[in-house]
């Protein structure tokens, strides 16, 4: 599957669209870690965690783009850009859980991602 593809099926899957650069950041991060404890999921690896975590059940209109490790997931509004990023634990996906952690996502990891 090409990202485009997986792009695609991750807005087939959510309803939502993924913005152009969230499309972008996330492929050049391309399941690396940024700073000490925030790992971003590889483009191809997007839809089955979010799947696993049931994203669009509890929180419809988000994504999971990542994790810190500590099991608690790293959510953006894909349509958004620059979209705020939030930390939810994955045992509470409600969106009355989410912790602001950043405005601007692309300035966040610019940062190294500070938790």
């Amino acid at each position: 599957m090409t990202p485009e593809d997986i792009f695609r099926a991750v807005e087939e899957w959510s309803g939502c669209a993924v913005s152009f650069p969230l499309r972008v950041m996330l492929s050049r991060t391309d399941g690396a870690s940024v700073g000490d404890l925030v790992r971003f999921y590889a483009p191809a690896e997007i839809l089955e965690r979010n799947e696993t975590y049931e994203t669009g059940k509890y929180c419809p209109g988000w994504l999971t783009i990542g994790d810190d490790g500590g099991g608690r997931a790293i959510v953006v509004a894909p349509d958004k850009w620059p979209t705020s990023v939030y930390l939810v634990d994955h045992g509470s996906m409600s969106r009355t859980d989410f912790v602001e952690v950043a405005q601007d996502l692309h300035e966040w990891v610019r940062l190294g991602c500070k938790l």
